[in-house]
């Protein structure tokens, strides 16, 4: 169901991000591991750092959320099996999905994981949300390019919760979409290697300039008519970001939040927006608005320019201060054409052989070190000092493995198994008085048995159930059964193999995938009536008319690029389903997926290197086909300009024009 509060959900690309966000008051966090995350280029986390956190995010009853968000291939479909069993001994609150394989995997092999629709699904209508509901999904991520009269749409018709972003990092393609990256870097952004190309000059029409460089988002003005609609969620963009980013972003946004009555003060407002101001990169907008989204004479790195490269030499760089730098900070010194630079932490600067802590607008310094910079050089604040976290990271006590206890108590005896020890069964002989006023609860049992819980254990949840006459409970003798419970308990659980837990499911999904049976490669299918893989929310209301008309008039095969069309169809259940980008096929788990929701075929993924499709088909349980119409590289929903040609920094030509059908603008290859 819609939740009443908005949860506010921070960005962590390492530990003391993490540990930011709660210290400013986040009530979440979302993070990665080192593998099957679309930020690749963060810290991320390892198992053991992740179970820490988790514990220290729990004990505070606050959640942690963890990206599982990459397309896979074929050949790691068994690293990601045994990822997903090491989760599933952790719980984390939720994974964060993008890839539909993963969501099968999870649902299927590891039930007790918890889905989120990633915003890299690009979920972005009503009827999409109905279908993420019904594959087993308990909250989507929506796509960024939504205007307000949609999304208030969206979230009033939705049976699940509804994360939106509120602030930070925009993407300029429709999410899960973009191949630009890919095309022109080698590194896939729906792979979670973007090389942000966007950001960088084009020649054009209108000469070089930056006509991909996205605004940031500012949502405050926006943010009561979040609280209002029933957003669920309010999430910051920003893993790649430090954590003075992280706490000035979160602290900001928790005072306005927090704020009494219907309209926040103006003093409150300003000291938000202070900290907004503080940690903004490019210029922002409060919303998504097709025509003002791009800023294309900017730059589109992110943080705030702080100085130009004035010389260098083999020992080091002279640098001109645009406005105060500091020893602590973090810098990026970046091309003007926006290309690859490199960031450091600044750790000594010199003013004539001096050795100086800061440097004011203005002013020049040399900056020891190896830099790959030429004179005219930018450079960019991304991260300022006086926000370390790091002590209190390293002090994070190891993790707990959590236990499943259920308990049936009565006023003569008690009883209690271990949902991870099959075949334990702990029991006490027991008299306690009946209860006049006030008996024992069900908090009281639950929190008497979570505590005192000797490492490295801890109770994910309690179970309790009631058998005979209410009695009372008096305080000490809560205390004398947990005792006895927790020796003998503790006896069992460390003789328990919790490994053999974990192999027991991943045992389960390696078998099934070596037994999969495959299907052959086919032709590409030819008639079908298109479902597009976007559809605005404002549109939908004609798709329906539209697809109500073909069905009448005998059609019965469709090309579906995208889930929201099994809700669309739901209503014709003779149709026959195709896939085609961006619901295509990348692994035999995105494929059985598909089948068991009524399709036929699907494309192979256009992203998918051409050495992984023989062990796709020796798997997959749904037929297969190269696609031959060709894929634009981005599609936005944000005006874009100048309409045709434009040349990237190497030489490659790209094409931009709309689509009218769509109603998108596309960026394709030359």
């Amino acid at each position: 169901m819609k939740s009443k509060c908005c949860e506010l959900l921070a960005p962590a690309g390492n530990l003391e991000c993490a540990l930011a966000a709660v210290d400013a008051g986040a009530d979440a966090v979302y993070c990665g591991l080192g593998r099957f995350n679309a930020r690749s280029r963060a810290e991320n986390l390892d198992i053991e750092k992740l179970g820490s956190l988790l514990d220290f995010m729990h004990s505070r009853n606050r959640k942690l959320y963890l990206t599982f968000n990459t397309l896979l291939f074929e050949d790691e479909l068994a690293a990601a099996g045994e990822m997903l069993s090491e989760l599933a001994l952790l719980s984390p609150d939720a994974l964060i999905v993008h890839d539909p394989g993963v969501l099968h995997m999870a649902r299927k092999y590891f039930p007790t994981l918890k889905v989120h629709g990633s915003t890299q699904m690009g979920i972005h209508n009503s009827a999409g949300v109905q279908a993420a509901a019904e594959l087993g999904m308990e909250r989507v991520i929506l796509e960024r390019q939504i205007p307000v009269k949609e999304l208030e749409r969206i979230v009033r018709r939705s049976p699940i919760e509804i994360e939106v972003f509120i602030h930070g990092s925009l993407c300029c393609s429709l999410s899960g979409r973009c191949l630009l990256s890919a095309e022109l870097n080698g590194g896939s952004g729906n792979r979670g290697c973007c090389k942000q190309p966007c950001r960088r000059s084009f020649g054009t029409s209108q000469g070089e300039i930056f006509p991909l460089s996205m605004r940031d988002l500012n949502g405050v003005d926006l943010l009561p008519k979040l609280r209002n609609m029933g957003v669920a969620s309010l999430k910051i963009e920003g893993r790649l970001r430090g954590p003075d980013y992280v706490w000035k972003c979160v602290h900001a946004y928790r005072i306005l939040l927090d704020s009494p009555g219907e309209k926040v003060s103006p003093e409150l407002l300003k000291e938000a927006q202070t900290l907004l101001n503080a940690s903004s990169a490019r210029n922002e907008i409060s919303s998504f608005d097709p025509d003002k989204m791009i800023d294309s004479r900017r730059i589109g790195v992110f943080g705030r320019q702080v100085g130009t490269v004035e010389n260098i030499n083999r020992k080091g760089i002279l640098v001109k201060a645009l406005s105060r730098i500091h020893l602590g900070d973090r810098l990026r010194l970046v091309p003007p054409d926006g290309g690859d630079g490199m960031s450091f932490s600044l750790t000594c600067m010199e003013d004539r052989q001096k050795k100086i802590n800061a440097l004011s607008k203005g002013g020049m310094a040399f900056i020891p070190g190896s830099f790959s910079a030429t004179p005219g050089w930018y450079i960019f604040k991304i991260g300022e000092n006086g926000f370390d976290f790091s002590r209190q990271a390293a002090s994070l006590a190891p993790r707990r493995q959590g236990v499943t206890l259920e308990l049936e108590v009565s006023a003569d005896q008690w009883q209690c198994s271990i949902a991870e020890l099959p075949g334990f069964l702990w029991q006490y002989r027991i008299s306690l008085a009946a209860a006049d006023r006030h008996p024992a609860t069900k908090e009281q049992i639950s929190d008497g048995f979570s505590s005192g819980v000797p490492a490295p254990w801890k109770v994910d949840s309690c179970h309790i159930t009631f058998k005979g006459i209410p009695f009372f409970l008096p305080g000490a003798v809560l205390k004398e059964i947990r005792r006895n419970f927790w020796q003998d308990a503790e006896k069992a659980l460390k003789e328990a193999d919790f490994a053999s837990l974990k192999k027991r499911a991943l045992d389960s999904f390696i078998n099934a995938l070596e037994t999969e049976k495959g299907s052959p490669e086919i032709p590409e299918p030819q008639a079908a009536f298109e479902i597009p893989g976007f559809i605005s929310e404002s549109d939908l209301p004609e798709w329906e008319q539209k697809i109500a008309r073909a069905a009448k008039s005998g059609v019965r095969f469709f090309r579906a690029g995208g889930i929201h069309a099994l809700t669309l169809l739901k209503n014709i259940p003779e149709a026959q389903l195709t896939g085609v980008f961006p619901l295509s096929v990348t692994n035999s788990q995105c494929a059985a997926l598909l089948k068991e929701n009524g399709f036929i075929s699907a494309a192979f993924s256009p992203e998918l290197p051409p050495k992984t499709i023989p062990e796709l088909l020796s798997r997959s349980p749904l037929p297969l086909y190269r696609t031959t119409a060709p894929v634009p590289l981005l599609v936005s929903r944000t005006k874009l300009a100048p309409e045709g040609i434009w040349q990237e920094r190497s030489g490659t030509k790209l094409l931009l024009a709309f689509d009218s059908e769509e109603k998108l603008w596309k960026l394709w290859k030359k």
